[in-house]
């Protein structure tokens, strides 16, 4: 009996202290979010990037990700080997 008392009340606390965590999250990551959108100098950076990005860059990667619409044509290597 008493182990089954002592389990509920160790679970109570680790509800509450559970409860207590997402709520300090939550509290500084919404707090975060409003002083990151009152911030000017924030808001100017990106918004310049918006405007000046690439849309068609998805991967961030610049022109390196896409693929060519024409190749090249290779010269052909001679591979042979001259011995005097």
């Amino acid at each position: 009996m008493m182990n089954t008392w002592m389990f509920i009340i160790g679970f109570v606390i680790f509800v509450g202290y559970m409860i207590g965590l997402v709520k300090a999250i939550l509290w500084g990551h919404n707090s975060q979010r409003e002083e990151m959108e009152q911030d000017p100098e924030l808001k100017k950076y990106y918004n310049d990037i918006l405007l000046n990005s690439n849309q068609i860059d998805f991967d961030g990667m610049g022109n390196q990700g896409r693929i060519p619409t024409s190749y090249k044509k290779r010269k052909k290597r001679n591979n042979k080997i001259k011995i005097k």
